[in-house]
């Protein structure tokens, strides 16, 4: 009986102790391969660990006390999350531009050891379906195409009527999913096919579709790929150095591309995973572009959020359409064009997530308090999509401030 009650003590004092180690040393937790900084952009970085003293880094970074506390918390939180989520990734948190957090958790490639850093690029799934839709509105702004245009002004052949560019931005076309056709089509899964051959299968095999143009909202990959052949067709040039001219390069997105099968290699590329950490290759899928394919970092992304609080690439009167819901409220969400609305704490969050090959990605805006919550992973786990929770810390400091 004594050594019973002696043994449970001893496990007590030991979990005990756990937690205490975790809340006080939780970087010696993390993975070795993490990393985090706190800087003003472009200026200045510090690490953070918890030996430093408050004072000492409040001295080495333009950061208000609200804003330190604010470090703590988002550090402990990705610490954690990594530890029992096994999060793999980086993720940056901002405030009106400013960076708070910036870390990088476990390894761009596990075979070979090598760790994630700022730099890694990574691919973004759907959430390249916004820049897709930026695309098509600097088109109407320039008097290209309007939104009410049928996909038949674009190409005549193709066999299903009634469908607006509106339709495909809000996903409300009721076209077949090209990926499933394409893949019966191409059994062997050769080579790549592009976004002109999708529009061909299309037309060629005319498999039926969902439900009538505008009837209701239904997610769709074709929808994009559409938009991005239409992108093409209209300029005369291929949708990667479409966006590369007028978006990533006027936004000094350096790091940022889409991904062309002609040219498979990526200076800082990193290897997707999928759950069970198998690895996941680039197949001839990846050939089509605008619902999926652009790769980027999370210093790229965030001076994508700064752009879009400017005229700089696109008026912010065409933009408001973007943020605008374009349906009914499902399931307390709804759908722009090329982001995802949702109600929280009495506004509306702007975001978009992603999913392709091993990746998984969180993009979320609150706009009317200027936060930014970037997360970018090459582990496929949904445990990012926690990262939302951090809006909640970030405001209430605000409220604080402003008391």
């Amino acid at each position: 009986m004594r050594n019973k009650k002696f043994f449970s003590l001893i496990i007590a004092v030991l979990i005990g102790w756990g937690v205490y180690f975790f809340s006080e040393n939780a970087s010696g937790l993390a993975e070795k391969s993490y990393r985090s900084i706190i800087s003003r952009p472009l200026v200045n970085s510090y690490s953070v660990d918890s030996s430093v003293p408050r004072k000492e880094l409040k001295d080495s970074v333009f950061l208000t006390q609200q804003e330190i506390n604010n470090c703590y918390v988002i550090d402990s939180f990705f610490k954690a999350m990594s530890y029992h989520q096994r999060f793999n990734g980086n993720a940056l948190i901002a405030h009106n531009g400013k960076i708070l957090f910036s870390g990088s958790f476990g390894y761009s490639n596990y075979r070979l050891k090598t760790t994630l850093s700022d730099s890694s690029e990574f691919q973004l799934g759907s959430v390249s379906k916004q820049f897709t839709a930026t695309a098509i509105m600097l088109l109407k702004e320039q008097g290209k195409l309007n939104y009410s245009d049928s996909i038949q002004r674009f190409y005549p052949e193709f066999p299903y009527h009634g469908i607006t560019i509106r339709d495909l931005l809000d996903h409300r076309s009721g076209l077949p999913n090209y990926m499933y056709l394409c893949s019966a089509i191409n059994k062997s899964e050769d080579g790549f096919i592009d976004n002109q051959q999708v529009v061909d299968y299309l037309t060629k095999y005319h498999p039926s579709r969902y439900f009538k143009p505008d009837l209701r909202f239904n997610y769709s990959n074709t929808n994009y790929c559409l938009l991005a052949a239409i992108v093409e067709k209209i300029t005369k040039s291929s949708f990667a150095d479409f966006m590369k001219k007028n978006i990533f390069e006027p936004s000094g997105m350096k790091h940022t591309f889409i991904y062309n099968k002609a040219d498979t290699i990526i200076p800082n590329r990193v290897q997707g995973y999928n759950a069970n950490y198998n690895r996941s290759g680039i197949d001839f899928l990846d050939g089509v572009t605008g619902d999926k394919g652009v790769y980027s970092t999370i210093g790229d992304m965030l001076k994508w959020d700064n752009i879009l609080y400017t005229s700089k690439i696109i008026d912010q009167r065409t933009l408001n359409d973007a943020f605008a819901p374009h349906g009914r409220w499902l399931r307390n969400r709804n759908y722009g064009y090329g982001w995802w609305l949702m109600p929280f704490g009495g506004d509306t969050l702007t975001y978009h997530d992603g999913w392709w090959h091993g990746f998984n990605c969180a993009f979320i805006r609150d706009v009317k308090y200027h936060n930014t919550i970037i997360v970018l992973s090459n582990h496929v786990n949904w445990c990012i999509n926690k990262s939302r929770e951090l809006l909640t810390v970030l405001r209430s400091t605000l409220k604080e401030s402003s008391e």
